[in-house]
């Protein structure tokens, strides 16, 4: 697996191969329950005006790019009307999955076929308005403190940072939005977040929160987390824990691969860290906060899915997390160079 996601607020010479499974969500005001998004009917055959392929413009390869992301074969979320090298990349993808040749050209057979598997555009997709799910779920009172400081150096929130997804909260996001030319709604999708972020600074750990998060479980150690600063991970025993010099600060619920990928066990250094990390690799865009990359692409991070479903699923690789402030923590605690002992 060595395919780049994209990395809100990293440059562009420092694009991360990354792993991740799940997609932020929950529900929000003035947007379709996921059991609605559920039953939206795919698109009937239909002919194709011309065929689309490399270089080519217009309306047509909008729609294509907003069907190849249902389709989960494009993970952008804003649409264009360029057939550029990423679309045919995503073209060919989806002709070789489904026994085309992988030619990278639209023809008639290519479109019947994504059209099986796509729906009619609506006017705030090809306008790029659509509201998405949240980045992060707001359930999570530690995003929601975050989010609030955030807005309140933007100049849009006044209240307290209390962790409550409030009306005050609310209406400081859709000023927010349109403050920045996005459509008025009170959820913090994806584009919204890109926006917020170079705007302000992320707060630190201390300036949320009085005390660190409390361990909530034993682990047994392995031998080489004995000594110095390391992070024990046990897939065993599905548990994380932070420790120093043999003494454990503080362990949690850890989830790992689902079957079919593999977890990779050893000891590592970690090599970088994002704490905004949005993986694309996989048909479409999964935030992954707080990531600890130590093996490749293989990284430890907050999930919102783990968080949601729990073990029911799994990463592509990945040591996940379900606790927002405890992930956020352990963030601040290490730093490249820490060791990483994945065991058992």
């Amino acid at each position: 697996m060595r395919r780049l996601p994209f990395c809100p607020g990293l440059a562009s010479a420092l694009a991360l191969l990354v792993c991740a499974a799940g997609t932020a969500g929950g529900a929000r005001a003035g947007t379709q329950p996921p059991s609605a998004a559920m039953l939206r009917p795919h698109s009937a055959a239909a002919p194709l005006a011309r065929e689309l392929r490399l270089k080519a413009t217009g309306p047509e390869v909008r729609e294509l790019q907003i069907r190849l992301r249902h389709a989960r074969y494009l993970a952008t979320y804003d649409a264009h009307d360029k057939f550029d090298g990423r679309t045919r990349a995503a073209v060919e993808n989806f002709q070789r999955e489904h026994g085309l040749r992988p030619t990278g050209v639209v023809n008639q057979a290519t479109w019947e076929l994504l059209r099986q598997k796509s729906h009619e555009p609506t006017a705030a997709e090809l306008s790029n308005t659509d509201v998405g799910p949240w980045f992060t779920g707001p359930r999570h009172a530690a995003f929601v403190m975050e989010l609030q400081s955030r807005l309140k150096q933007a100049g849009s929130y006044r209240g307290p940072i209390s962790g409550e997804l409030d009306r005050a909260t609310l209406d400081a996001i859709a000023a927010f939005r349109m403050k920045v030319g996005l459509p008025a709604a009170e959820v913090m999708d994806e584009r919204t977040w890109a926006r917020l972020l170079p705007l302000t600074r992320n707060p630190g750990y201390k300036q949320l929160f009085d005390a660190p998060p409390q361990g909530n479980a034993d682990q047994q150690l392995d031998p080489r987390c004995t000594s110095g600063k390391v992070v024990c991970i046990s897939k065993g025993q599905k548990k994380l824990s932070y420790v120093v010099d043999g003494q454990i600060r503080f362990t949690r619920e850890a989830r790992f691969s689902r079957p079919g990928w593999d977890s990779p066990e050893g000891e590592f250094r970690i090599w970088y860290m994002n704490r905004d990390t949005v993986s694309s690799i996989f048909g479409e865009r999964t935030p992954m906060p707080y990531a600890i990359f130590y093996d490749g692409n293989v990284a430890i991070h907050f999930s919102d899915d783990f968080a949601d479903n729990g073990y029911a699923s799994g990463s592509h690789g990945c040591t996940q997390m379900r606790d927002y402030q405890a992930a956020k923590w352990l963030y601040e605690q290490v730093r490249v160079g820490d060791r990483v002992v994945v065991y058992p």
